[in-house]
């Protein structure tokens, strides 16, 4: 079962680092998908950010707002208001960071909770993300991700 669990995340891993790859050539953003579980739009989410300077022009922080839940975004405005929130001392470190370690808090069928703890220049900080289903006009649930909060403790 512990190998069954290590092929899957491989995999995931490796399928949101070829689409990541995708976003790096021809701009195109990965779009939210009634396919995509919360942790594949997490995974998106965490590689955009951590790519965000190889990607240019903020394309990391781009994609990042794709997965933002639309109530959000009425809240933090166009991507330029997302762009200077994700560049304050409170979420830079999630831009271009080195290093990612991930800890589910909660799961359900509606919404997911992780701890994310993230390394950038020898600093670290850690977050609660939490992502929710969003159902649309055809009834297909898609997750978005509804907040990240910074959280004082290591995981």
């Amino acid at each position: 079962m512990k190998n069954f669990k290590a092929l899957v995340f491989v995999s995931i891993f490796s399928l949101t680092v070829g689409l990541i790859g995708l976003l790096n050539h021809n701009d195109n953003l990965i779009k939210p998908s009634s396919n995509l579980t919360a942790y594949q739009v997490l995974t998106i989410q965490l590689q955009s950010l951590k790519n965000n300077k190889k990607l240019k022009n903020n394309l990391g922080i781009v994609q990042t707002y794709e997965f933002a839940h639309p109530e959000n975004k009425k809240v933090t405005g166009p991507i330029q208001n997302f762009t200077k929130m994700m560049k304050s001392d409170v979420y830079s470190i999630l831009l271009n960071h080195n290093k990612t370690k991930v800890g589910i808090i909660h799961q359900d069928k509606f919404h997911e909770v992780y701890l994310i703890q993230v390394n950038k220049n020898n600093q670290t900080r850690t977050f609660v993300w939490t992502l929710i289903t969003y159902i649309d006009e055809n009834k297909k649930p898609f997750w978005y991700t509804v907040n990240v909060i910074p959280y004082d403790k290591k995981i």
